[in-house]
């Protein structure tokens, strides 16, 4: 039985992906921070840990010492003052984007690293918004900015952390996913998202790391 820890899955994509991966017949650890009945029905095993606070990261981790997943999954992210520009936004706004989904990932990361068995993935819920070579517009500049600096991080995370371990890296786009976060609007639902990145996830083979959506489609750094 394939086993995966996953970072952040009280709703959304984290709810979603959870869900899929046990109807797959993994067994999933999956954190909240607060009441998460809908997770709780998942059947997964469930951990309280809070992403921002490295005591109940090492606690995780600790908790988990005896244990190897196939695949850990941090996924974390605030959407932050979209409507706002690097013009006029407040210090303080862009201290809590930029700790939130970039900082507070990697160091969950090298944390986790040493549960993740050989042959496995570790997998970053990034965005197409922060690519840089493909970005043509000024939509979401800050939130764009701090998953631009998330991706750029995971490469030294693969330089100084993975290094020659046979660990794959996975910078996941999940897609304009019909969330709170993305909206109604959005292209596509929460099962379709995590449907595609469960395959991508199960076809993740070592060394490299890869920039995909959840199509498995390759997006530019």
């Amino acid at each position: 039985m394939k086993s995966a820890l996953i970072l952040g899955a009280s709703r959304g994509i984290g709810l979603g992906l959870t869900s899929e991966l046990i109807s797959r017949g993994w067994q999933v650890t999956a954190t909240h921070r607060s009441a998460a009945p809908e997770l709780a029905a998942t059947g997964a095993r469930l951990a309280v840990v809070d992403m921002e606070d490295d005591a109940s990261l090492a606690a995780l981790a600790a908790a988990n010492a005896g244990s190897s997943f196939d695949h850990v999954l941090i996924n974390a992210g605030i959407a932050g003052p979209r409507t706002v520009t690097a013009s006029n936004v407040t210090r303080e706004a862009m201290e809590q984007l930029f700790w939130t989904n970039a900082i507070a990932p990697i160091r969950a990361a090298r944390l986790l690293l040493p549960l993740i068995r050989d042959g496995g993935s570790i997998g970053f819920m990034t965005s197409q918004l922060g690519s840089v070579g493909g970005r043509s517009h000024g939509y979401a500049e800050l939130y764009s900015a701090s998953k631009a600096a998330l991706n750029s991080l995971t490469r030294s995370f693969v330089a100084l952390d993975v290094g020659q371990r046979p660990v794959a890296v996975l910078n996941l786009h999940p897609g304009w996913v019909r969330t709170a976060m993305g909206g109604d609007n959005a292209d596509i639902d929460v099962a379709t998202s995590a449907h595609g990145l469960a395959n991508v996830i199960e076809s993740a083979r070592p060394p490299g790391q890869r920039y995909l959506d959840y199509s498995g489609a390759t997006l530019p750094w």
